[in-house]
């Protein structure tokens, strides 16, 4: 499997870990030593069982909060051992307006494992969740 299809098998697992809060699962794609910079200017998580528990507290603390949640991966790339994907994902929510956010993950690999993962969301994006949680999170 090369690493392109190894990440699409993480993203697939990653929306199976969101739909039944099983965070385990996505264990096997990370060495022990990963990271996570979720590109919103929290702390990096450092180490598999940190990166795995950023996860869930990043779903839990807005995800699950916005009704329902969809995510596209529009392109996934690889050049040598990193894999880039650009997603757009998209929340509703009865009574409120959708919010739409894109960026691009960065996964590098290390052999089969993700070492070392970024997200980076577009500056429009971080400009419209501004917005949109001024506008409409207090209605949460």
């Amino acid at each position: 499997m090369n690493i392109e299809d190894r990440f699409q098998a993480y993203a697939a697992d990653f929306e199976l870990s969101y739909a039944d809060d099983d965070w385990s699962r996505l264990a096997q794609y990370f060495t022990a030593d990963a990271s996570y910079d979720a590109g919103d200017g929290s702390e990096t998580a450092t180490g598999r069982d940190a990166v795995l528990q950023k996860f869930q507290d990043s779903v839990n603390g807005l995800d699950r909060t916005m009704g329902q949640r969809e995510v596209q991966l529009h392109s996934v790339v690889s050049d040598g051992d990193t894999v880039v994907a650009e997603w757009t994902a998209c929340y509703t929510n009865t009574g409120l307006p959708p919010l739409e956010i894109s960026g691009t993950e960065s996964a590098r690999f290390d052999g089969d494992a993700i070492a070392e993962l970024r997200d980076e969301i577009s500056a429009e994006s971080q400009a419209a969740f501004g917005s949109w949680m001024e506008a409409h999170g207090g209605a949460l």
